[in-house]
């Protein structure tokens, strides 16, 4: 392992193999079949071709399994133990031990591998991933939706529904290994944004946004991991408001939106730096009075979380509190994971600082994780303006409580 990914503690990729395959084997074991019983589905099917996956699917691969390779059929049957069979129509041995192969090539297609075994098993309830309002839950094509009720007949096929609920969970849920690792994760890309937002790739008068964008996209790259997004970089300049694509100058507040996807987990965070005028050695007071508002909205905010309760309902809560506090605040935060937006309630729009339909009304559950996402405005008496404070946090909600995945900003970077 060379300098560079010791320095950021990034592991060498068979080791992240290793990781992410005892990671499926616990998440199969512990939270598979809590979540169907939970929400009382007797067979989960997923469909996917190569090159056209399911989203889900894709979380359920062992590390030897890159894509569905023409066909896959995953197959999970809850049984009245409570355990879960889990069942793959395919021949490739990778699969294993995570799933049971099945299906016979000699004697039927993959199809008829299918039917059989929903013959066999006599359920209830078949769950596909077929759903209105969920991206993640969505993944079975028209096509192989069609040719599966085909394949089930009519007494079978008016067993199917859609596994939204199961896919939801199994997305957002995070084991207790993971929640351990998460951290570590959230502490790379909380050194990656420090560096960054440093005289190491900032010099004033030189540097522009656009650069410091391009040095970090390939700093990730170098380091063999990913970006969860692309990431971006403006400023915030007197008498300016904000401002892209621009030469950064003393006086700026400079402004990172960014993440990473590593270990199959995204992160998420916003943070700032000020650049210092030639004649000035501390940020100005009326900045520094603007981060701790927004550190005060982030108090509120975990002090309003609750298990239970809807995206909508912590939303409307820290809203009111943080205008009983006189603070201006908009708040659009949401779940991370699996996905930089991923799985789970959300917790306000940017362009929508209300309740958000549907998925704001998903609640909270034990041992999700979230991006603490808003901004604040404030009046900056140096300026004789009022400017934005933007900041966004990668956080987990377990046990009742609100934990910072990575130490949160307190005090802007500075750069001379």
């Amino acid at each position: 392992m060379d300098a560079l990914h010791m320095q950021m503690n990034i592991l060498p990729l068979h080791v992240r193999d290793q990781i992410r395959d005892r990671w499926l084997q616990l998440r199969l074991d512990t939270i598979l079949p809590v979540i169907m019983a939970k929400h009382q589905l007797d067979m989960w099917v997923l469909i996917a071709r190569e090159y056209h996956e399911d989203p889900i699917m894709e979380t359920l691969f062992p590390a030897a399994i890159d894509s569905s390779r023409r066909l896959t059929i995953i197959v999970f049957v809850l049984n009245q133990d409570k355990t879960v069979e889990r069942l793959v129509i395919h021949t490739n041995p990778s699969f294993e031990p995570f799933y049971q192969r099945v299906w016979e090539p000699a004697e039927e297609d993959q199809w008829k591998c299918l039917a059989r075994i929903v013959a066999d098993k006599k359920p209830q309830s078949i769950g596909v991933n077929v759903s209105d309002d969920y991206s993640f839950c969505d993944g079975l094509s028209h096509s192989f939706y069609t040719k599966l009720l085909h394949t089930l007949g009519e007494e079978h096929a008016a067993l199917v529904r859609s596994a939204e609920q199961v896919a939801l969970d199994w997305l957002q849920l995070r084991s207790d290994e993971e929640l351990m690792a998460y951290p570590t994760i959230a502490e790379i890309t909380r050194k990656l944004a420090q560096e960054a937002l440093s005289n190491q790739v900032i010099h004033p008068g030189i540097t522009t946004t656009m650069d410091v964008v391009r040095w970090i996209r390939q700093r990730v790259i170098d380091l063999g991991i990913q970006t969860s997004f692309y990431p971006t970089v403006d400023v915030i300049r007197k008498g300016c408001g904000k401002l892209d694509d621009m030469v950064i100058v003393p006086g700026d507040v400079i402004h990172l939106d960014f993440g990473i996807h590593y270990l199959g987990l995204a992160t998420d965070t916003q943070q700032l730096a000020y650049v210092l005028h030639m004649d000035e050695h501390e940020v100005p007071k009326g900045l520094q009075d603007a981060m701790q508002t927004a550190n005060r909205l982030e108090d509120i905010m975990c002090e309003n979380f609750r298990e239970k309760q809807t995206g909508n309902e912590l939303f409307a809560a820290c809203i009111q509190q943080a205008q009983d506090e006189g603070i201006r605040a908009m708040i659009y935060s949401h779940p991370i994971g699996t996905h930089c937006h991923a799985a789970g309630p959300l917790i306000g729009l940017y362009d929508r600082q209300e309740a958000i339909p549907v998925r704001g009304e998903l609640v909270i559950q034990n041992k999700t994780c979230y991006a603490m996402e808003f901004n604040i405005h404030q009046y900056i008496p140096e300026w004789d303006e009022e400017i934005p404070i933007y900041l966004e946090e990668s956080v987990v909600f377990k046990d009742d409580q609100i934990h910072y995945l990575a130490k949160r900003q307190t005090d802007f970077y500075i750069i001379r």
